[in-house]
């Protein structure tokens, strides 16, 4: 029995059935995403059209998922995809389970750049990905050997430490997400205050325009 990577450890049979056209479109595709696809899989427009044909603006339903906290990389985030593909990098709130539908909230503009940070990361797994693939060592050490010193040392401390530690960022992404919905509101708010404060005392103040005469 396949098990889903990504949706609280359940099983493919433990899902809905995508196919079932009495759920919404929005819940029918993440769970398409979630039995089909497959977390870290590329999908393309046109399977995505086939599996829904005649649903206007499908492309739009997959884009809402990211409200849940469903990531869908493209080309613009995922260099090595092309206009016409997409990759499921990660499941989000499991939007076929009614409690889980009211959780999607507008993450407000001082938390867009942890999405931004897991895109980044995005792109690291794939050239990560690229290189476990490489069958020659020759490979690898090109890649090593064209890194900046910085890069260099980083990644020997890496292969010290047998990991890749996380960010700062990440690290609090996931606290943040393990909380309820209230807290995160809250959470939310507080971290919007703070950064408007932090913003306001970056401002120059008004200086010299006083009358000289």
């Amino acid at each position: 029995m396949q098990q889903v990577k990504g949706v609280r450890h359940v099983t493919e049979s433990q899902l809905p059935d995508w196919t079932d056209k009495k759920m919404s479109t929005k819940v029918r595709t993440a769970l398409w995403l979630a039995t089909e696809v497959g977390e870290g899989n590329v999908y393309t427009k046109a399977q995505l059209r086939e599996a829904f044909p005649n649903v206007a603006q499908i492309d739009r339903r997959v884009r809402e998922l990211r409200d849940y906290g469903w990531v869908i990389a493209t080309n613009r985030d995922d260099p090595g995809l092309s206009s016409h593909e997409a990759r499921f990098v990660q499941a989000g709130d499991p939007v076929w389970q009614p409690g889980a539908r009211s959780r999607a909230m507008r993450v407000p503009q001082a938390l867009v750049p942890l999405r931004s940070a897991s895109l980044d990361r995005v792109r690291e797994v794939r050239i990560l990905q690229e290189v476990r693939r490489a069958p020659d060592v020759e490979v690898v050490w090109e890649r090593l050997r064209d890194l900046s010193q910085a890069e260099k040392s980083l990644v020997l401390a890496w292969i010290a430490m047998g990991r890749r530690p996380s960010s700062p960022a990440e690290l609090a992404w996931g606290a943040f997400r393990s909380l309820s919905e209230r807290q995160r509101h809250e959470v939310a708010a507080k971290l919007g205050e703070l950064v408007s404060s932090e913003l306001y005392e970056e401002l120059p103040t008004a200086e010299g325009h006083g009358d000289d005469s």
